[in-house]
């Protein structure tokens, strides 16, 4: 078996069972966060990126196209975006999300802002999986049965706010990472959660007015 046939039967393993998104990035205003928890409907803006090594072939091809048509049955998807190059294949998906102050929600994603039980005086913004995200799975492992999303994936949240509090725990910011980040806000911030809990428990911080 030649080098060539051993990478695209890699490449093709590496796509079956990698549904984590490389980041999936949400566009959040602090004003948003608050109306949610006051249980006004709120919906934010997502960009999920999917990276994978290696060729694209014909039977990969239409799996995506079958991904695409899933993603699309179960949420609010505006575009989805499919490039190739030398090293491999992107898949861009971009759509919104509910944020609510609701835990009962059918979104298979959804953002939950509540009044904190641990920080008095703060809103808690957790991203959580809804009623749909079991049929989502269940959908697109019957394309593959190797095919199925991770619940959480590494996550950036681009927040815009003023005079607002933030805490945040074991988060990423502008490349440098806090046990704990406490700082108040007045125009944006992008924070990052990845890897460890919060591929368990999903990203989430917590959020006030000064």
């Amino acid at each position: 078996m030649n080098f060539r046939k051993v990478g695209l039967i890699f490449a093709s393993f590496i796509f079956l069972i990698s549904c984590k998104a490389e980041e999936v990035e949400i566009a959040l205003k602090a004003e948003d966060i608050f109306s949610a928890a006051q249980g006004e409907e709120q919906s934010v803006e997502f960009t999920a990126t999917f990276s994978i090594f290696g060729e694209l072939d014909d039977e990969q091809r239409v799996q995506v196209n079958a991904l695409e048509n899933i993603l699309d049955e179960y949420m609010d998807i505006s575009d989805f975006e499919l490039e190739t190059s030398s090293m491999g294949y992107t898949v861009t998906i971009e759509g919104e999300m509910p944020l609510t102050s609701n835990t009962d929600v059918k979104d298979p994603y959804f953002l939950n802002a509540t009044d904190s039980d641990i920080l008095t005086g703060y809103t808690q913004l957790s991203l959580m999986t809804g009623d749909k995200f079991d049929n989502l799975k269940s959908d697109m492992q019957a394309i593959n049965f190797m095919l199925s999303p991770d619940e959480f994936h590494p996550t950036k949240f681009k927040l815009k706010g003023k005079s607002i509090q933030v805490v945040a725990p074991a988060v990423e910011i502008n490349g440098e990472s806090y046990l704990l980040y406490s700082q108040e806000i007045d125009g944006r911030v992008s924070l990052s959660f990845k890897g460890g809990a919060f591929d368990s428990v999903g990203a989430g911080f917590f959020i006030k007015k000064n």
